[in-house]
C-alpha cells in the first residue's frame, strides 16, 4: 500500500492562524493527527531605541536587527521622518543589508538630522528610533585664546555635562 502525503499551506500566514490543526485520515476507524501551529511575527528592532543622543558633527550608525524572519527580506528601506533616504549618497549616506540586519551610516550629522528614523524591511514589522542631534558646545576652558576670570574654574552647561557622562557610560558598557 502506497502512502500519500498531504500538505496544508497557509498563505499569507497571520497571527490568527495559530492554533490546533487536525489531519483526519479516512480509514476505518478514522485516524487523526494533531499539529499545534505557533505563529511568530517577524519584526525589526533598532539598537539603542527609543531615543539616541549624539553631538552635531559626529557620525551616525543605526543598526536594524531583523528578528523572527524565516527568509531574508528583498529590501530594507530607511526613512527620516516620512522621506526615504536609502539613496541620499550626496551626503555620503550608506545602507548595508544582509539576512539578519541593515545598517544606516551617515558620516557627518547636524541638527537638521534630528528626528524619527524608521527601518522598514519587506514583510517585517518596522522599527523606529528618535535621534536627537545636539548642538556641540565647547566649554569655556577648552576655547583657545579665552581666559576665565575665575582662576582654575570653568562652567560646563548641563547639556555638555550630560553628553560627557553619556559618552563615558557608553565606553564602560
Amino acid at each position: 500500500m502506497s502512502m500519500r502525503t498531504w500538505n496544508l499551506e497557509i498563505t499569507p500566514v497571520e497571527a490568527s492562524d495559530a492554533g490546533l490543526y487536525e489531519c483526519r485520515i479516512a480509514t476505518h476507524p478514522t485516524t487523526s493527527n494533531f499539529v499545534h501551529l505557533k505563529v511568530t511575527e517577524a519584526r525589526a528592532e533598532i539598537l539603542g531605541s527609543p531615543d539616541l543622543y549624539i553631538m552635531s558633527g559626529s557620525s551616525l550608525r543605526l543598526v536594524c536587527r531583523l528578528q523572527g524572519s524565516t527568509q531574508a527580506p528583498l529590501f530594507v528601506f530607511w526613512y527620516h521622518s516620512d522621506r526615504m533616504i536609502n539613496f541620499d549618497t550626496d551626503r555620503g549616506l550608506v545602507v548595508h543589508i544582509n539576512s539578519t540586519e541593515s545598517d544606516l551610516i551617515m558620516p557627518y550629522t547636524n541638527t537638521s538630522d534630528s528626528g524619527n528614523y524608521t527601518c522598514q524591511p519587506q514583510n517585517i514589522a518596522p522599527a523606529t528610533i528618535h535621534v536627537h542631534v545636539l548642538q556641540s558646545e565647547v566649554p569655556a576652558a577648552m576655547q583657545h585664546g579665552v581666559r576665565s576670570s575665575t582662576s582654575g574654574s570653568f562652567a560646563i552647561s548641563n547639556c555638555a555635562m550630560f553628553t560627557i557622562i553619556y559618552i563615558l557610560l557608553q565606553m564602560l558598557s
